[in-house]
């Protein structure tokens, strides 16, 4: 696939983290685009890692497009030339649910056909974090506990009453524990009660405030996987930045997809996941469990391609941060402030004097560091049709 040419031989530059990785020129297919506003981020996002990947046979490319175009996500245009719907996840009522307990989600618990080792987040792993995030801290060993308990139960009652159990029959068994599972870990039941009451509280607000509408029902049935064009557009451009929100729904994406990818691992495709604002995924329970889930890529043929401002945004240790060091295809734009490009050539090891090179870098000039090869100076290109699609101007310009 063409990335762009060269600046200094003129030469076409072509590269594909699958087919790198075939060549043993890197050893994980994930991808990181950092750079600042306005540098072209996006527009190599859209062309190279979206549109150019749907023109090879057996791709997927699945977009959390979080940033605001027209009151749409950048990427409806796209996927409307493409001929792929938009799913799109509002906080009033009106848009599309993912259920945090999916069954899909089930298969990454223990004794799952994905085995003990390696396998993707399971239902309790998810909710873990999403609880952590509503208690705006860990969870205590007997919160767990409780939570494990009324999880259980919530399943197998939605199970006998043939359906599937969602955050709010959880809350129920937390409130309203079995005297024989208070037995059975030798407690009584205003114990186990008392254990599970601070839980039941901040999910019932979680779901009643800040995800109302969003993961509080069954997963609803245009959340597929699949679609003829090979594009799946989630459009999270209505969820608040602010709040857990978009964190939690952006994991719980990440997670439905990573389970479903695993169960259909003896047919897979090679999917590429665009997350254009990779620092919302930056830090806490919710962070990590996206950062494990993209530590599975080479097993479900996936490649995450992440965007980002600067590194200097994302904590060190932070799952963000994890993703822009583990990624070995990277391609830097232009960095206005010498410290962010000192921080790139050092995260990256580049040459001694490139940050002058980096904070130099016009519109569309990146620098590509595939592997252990020497960074290239690439200038991206795009065909009409593409630049049609990916200007994201017209806000600014007044001009469609």
């Amino acid at each position: 696939m063409i990335l762009g040419t060269d600046r200094l031989s003129g030469q076409l530059v072509c590269h594909d983290p699958f087919i790198a990785y075939a060549d043993k020129l890197v050893s994980a297919p994930n991808v990181a685009v950092v750079g600042d506003v306005g540098k072209g981020k996006s527009s190599l996002l859209k062309t190279w890692g979206t549109l150019r990947q749907l023109l090879l046979a057996g791709r997927r490319v699945v977009v959390l497009d979080k940033k605001m175009q027209a009151g749409q996500g950048e990427y409806t245009s796209l996927a409307q030339a493409v001929g792929a719907p938009s799913i799109r996840f509002t906080v009033d009522g009106t848009g599309s649910r993912l259920n945090v307990l999916d069954p899909v989600i089930a298969l990454g618990e223990p004794g799952s056909p994905t085995g003990a080792a390696g396998r993707p987040t399971g239902q309790m792993m998810l909710l873990r974090a999403v609880l952590a995030e509503a208690l705006g801290r860990g969870v205590t060993e007997r919160e767990g506990k409780a939570l494990r308990i009324a999880l259980l139960a919530a399943t197998r009652d939605a199970q006998e009453r043939k359906r599937v159990a969602v955050i709010g029959d959880v809350v129920h068994h937390l409130i309203h524990p079995e005297d024989h599972a208070a037995e059975t870990i030798g407690v009584t039941r205003p114990e186990l009660r008392e254990w599970g009451f601070d839980p039941a509280f901040a999910l019932e607000r979680m779901i009643e405030e800040d995800l109302a509408g969003l993961v509080d029902e069954e997963t609803s049935p245009e959340v597929q996987l699949d679609h003829s064009s090979g594009l799946v557009h989630f459009d999270l451009s209505s969820l608040p930045v602010e709040g857990p929100a978009l964190r939690i729904v952006m994991t719980v994406i990440n997670t439905w997809q990573t389970n479903m990818l695993a169960q259909r691992s003896q047919k897979l495709m090679q999917t590429v996941n665009v997350v254009e604002e990779g620092w919302h995924v930056a830090q806490g329970a919710l962070g990590r469990v996206f950062q494990r889930n993209t530590k599975l890529a080479r097993g479900l043929g996936l490649a995450t391609l992440a965007g980002f401002h600067h590194v200097s945004d994302l904590p060190p240790g932070s799952a963000a941060r994890s993703l822009l060091q583990e990624a070995e295809t990277v391609f830097i734009f232009g960095q206005s402030l010498r410290s962010d490009a000192l921080a790139c050539a050092e995260l990256y090891d580049l040459p001694p004097g490139i940050e002058d090179t980096i904070m130099g870098l016009g519109r569309g000039t990146f620098l590509a560091k595939i592997g252990s090869e020497a960074p290239l100076l690439v200038q991206h290109i795009r065909s009409p049709a593409e630049v049609s699609l990916t200007e994201t101007d017209a806000a600014l310009t007044g001009r469609n």
